[in-house]
């Protein structure tokens, strides 16, 4: 199941950090929207804070963990990359 969640995410591939917004995420993948290119088969690393209205919750959640750029599209100005995560942690914030 996605969920169509429009959230700033921090991406770290080859060394360099990308600011984003996402679009969609699931259990096994994130759909995020960024300025930069990103080649299809990168690792990456992810962090994105969940606020804690979104889940009901009484604290922000931040959720990291590492995937695999597969696929990337021209939209506008923006470039939409599509990850599948392979790991993820959740840290309840203070």
């Amino acid at each position: 199941m996605r969920f169509p969640l429009r959230l700033p995410i921090a991406i770290t591939s080859l060394g360099e950090e990308h600011q984003a917004e996402t679009q969609d995420i699931s259990a096994g993948g994130v759909l995020f929207y960024l300025e930069s290119e990103m080649t299809v088969g990168s690792n990456i690393e992810f962090t994105i804070s969940l606020p804690a209205a979104v889940l009901g919750a009484s604290t922000d959640v931040l959720v990291t963990g590492l995937g695999r750029v597969v696929r990337c599209s021209v939209e506008g100005e923006r470039r939409a990359v599509a990850a599948v995560i392979d790991e993820y942690r959740f840290e309840r914030r203070q």
